[in-house]
């Protein structure tokens, strides 16, 4: 899948870096910040767009040494995710005329192999 970054955006990237000789990831990442070359961002809004990325990276590595902040955002996002789940339509429905249940699938539908 790709990605074009609009002119109007800012984006925060995540890099895994750091790999053994098995290819298994060792968790190191590497950040950066893209942009399009014609960004229609006012420099003042850019200046507050690196500075909430730039936040991001370091709430990274902080989050790495200190469990209660890692803690305190892993349960954020958990309630972040929980409240997202509870609007989307179930993923069983009932269809009159058959006899088992139809499933929907989401984006965040399990599945193997192509669904």
């Amino acid at each position: 899948m790709t990605y074009t970054i609009k002119p109007d955006e800012i984006a925060f990237l995540i890099k895994p870096v750091e790999f053994d000789d098995n290819g298994n990831w060792s968790g190191e990442i590497a950040t950066a910040i893209a942009m399009h070359k014609d960004s229609t961002i006012k420099k003042k809004d850019l200046s507050h767009l690196i500075d909430l990325i730039t936040m991001l990276g370091a709430f990274l590595d902080v989050m790495n040494y200190d469990d209660y902040v890692y803690d305190t955002v892993e349960e954020r996002r958990n309630d972040i995710i929980d409240l997202e789940m509870k609007k989307r339509p179930p993923i069983y429905e009932e269809v009159e005329g058959t006899e088992g249940k139809v499933i929907r699938l989401t984006a965040f539908t399990k599945t193997e192999g192509n669904a």
